[in-house]
């Protein structure tokens, strides 16, 4: 569970709510800017930040807890690569996360993106927020979904951030699990996503 917090208005008590999730055996993500509440989550039992850029990386090092680390602006470069040079060299566990960018918002850069940052980091774990195309995309989600699973497979991108709050996306989370054993057998077996599903 990715527990989102308010820009600009402190959660006094996400430190309670995170150590309520994990007494439920939750696995918690904390989703914040704000130093304070994620240094909270993390001693909570947050078992990853989303997320670090050049404006928080430093509070980073106190947080023992893996990072997701994203440009300060999707598409600017410089900033982001210095941003995960400061994590590798503080032995900081991150993930890449170029930011996937909406249908007719730069979707074909963003997907393009990736796949340099894949070539540019090639051992490096990466996450794709696949939620801000099926959430922003009035359309069923189920192929949406398969189709970004299928991209995620393709580039070694092994984390993806969903939601399923709209209607046409109600059933994301499902359609993620069986998306990615499909592709998986797929792209591991080198052929089409076809005839796959047991009658």
């Amino acid at each position: 569970i990715d527990l989102g917090c308010t820009p600009g208005v402190r959660w006094q008590l996400v430190g309670d709510a995170v150590q309520r999730l994990v007494d439920l055996n939750l696995r918690v993500s904390i989703d914040s800017f704000d130093s304070w509440e994620v240094a909270r989550a993390c001693r909570s039992g947050a078992e990853l930040v989303l997320s670090v850029n050049s404006s928080n990386r430093a509070a980073a090092v106190d947080w023992n807890t893996p990072v997701v680390v994203i440009p300060d602006v999707p598409g600017e470069e410089k900033k982001f690569h210095e941003s995960i040079d400061f994590l590798s060299q503080r032995d900081i566990s991150f993930r890449i996360d170029p930011i996937l960018e909406p249908l007719g918002g730069g979707f074909a850069d963003s997907l393009l993106r990736y796949a340099q940052y894949r070539r540019d980091y090639p051992e490096a774990a990466m996450m794709m927020g696949i939620g801000n195309i099926t959430e922003l995309t009035d359309v069923d989600s189920s192929g949406v979904n398969t189709l970004l699973i299928g991209i995620c497979q393709e580039l070694g991108i092994g984390s993806v951030l969903t939601t399923q709050v709209i209607n046409w996306a109600r059933s994301s989370v499902r359609e993620c699990d069986l998306a990615r054993r499909l592709m998986h057998f797929a792209v591991s077996q080198r052929m089409p996503p076809k005839h796959l599903e047991p009658l």
